[in-house]
């Protein structure tokens, strides 16, 4: 409400066919116009030229508002070429833009007003049955306590352990590097299955000894 009461009142104050924005982009147009060369073709109306200029050359028509680069019908606005073509006849291009571009049509658009509405404590009680929420009915089984795990997620829940993919889109497991144990240096098992950490540790004082009877003691 306040929007539209602001934008009336700037449209009260504003003198011109064109809006601030729209003007000024209407003048950086016609002063490039200066360096185009337009031909008149000859027709009865004084309507079709032949602009000439850098890089290619351009067909206007000011009865239809048509130009071959395709400006001036996208915009609304008079390209360079229909600016160079319009000053060739002493015509202002203000006249040939779009309505659309033209403060008539901003006019019409805010010439509509917001009735305004009186405070909640003056609004009249409804007799009909008010709206109630929909009642919701637990289904069989029991309730989900944890999330739902993503498709790029493993099992575990998180992403760190995402399965390896080959080129046929198979799954692979997670390739780990190879075990060392940190008692021989060798690869393939670990310090706690490590047997020459077994066969020291033997007491060879007993002849009960498991150890001993074993070939490694031999």
């Amino acid at each position: 409400m306040r929007t539209i009461a602001k934008n009336k009142v700037k449209l009260a104050n504003h003198v011109g066919k064109l809006p601030p924005v729209i003007h000024s982009r209407l003048e950086k147009v016609r002063k490039k116009s200066k360096h185009w060369h337009p031909i008149w073709t000859g027709d009865t109306g004084y309507e079709k030229f032949e602009v000439h200029g850098y890089p290619a050359n351009h067909v206007v028509d000011l009865g239809k508002h048509l130009c071959t680069c395709q400006f001036w019908m996208l915009t609304g606005i008079p390209c360079v070429h229909a600016c160079a073509a319009l000053a060739r006849v002493n015509k202002n291009p203000e006249d040939f833009c779009h309505k659309l571009v033209t403060m008539d049509s901003y006019r019409e658009t805010y010439q509509h007003h917001i009735n305004p509405i009186p405070g909640q404590t003056f609004w009249e009680v409804s007799e009909s049955l008010k709206p109630q929420p929909p009642k919701i009915k637990r289904g069989p089984g029991k309730l989900q306590q944890k999330r739902r795990i993503g498709t790029d997620e493993a099992k575990g829940g998180s992403k760190k352990s995402k399965p390896t993919s080959t080129k046929d889109n198979t799954n692979l497991k997670r390739q780990l590097a190879p075990f060392t144990c940190s008692y021989c240096g060798k690869k393939g098992h670990t310090k706690r299955g490590c047997k020459k950490k077994k066969t020291s540790r033997c007491c060879c004082k007993s002849q009960s000894c498991c150890c001993c009877t074993s070939k490694s003691c031999r």
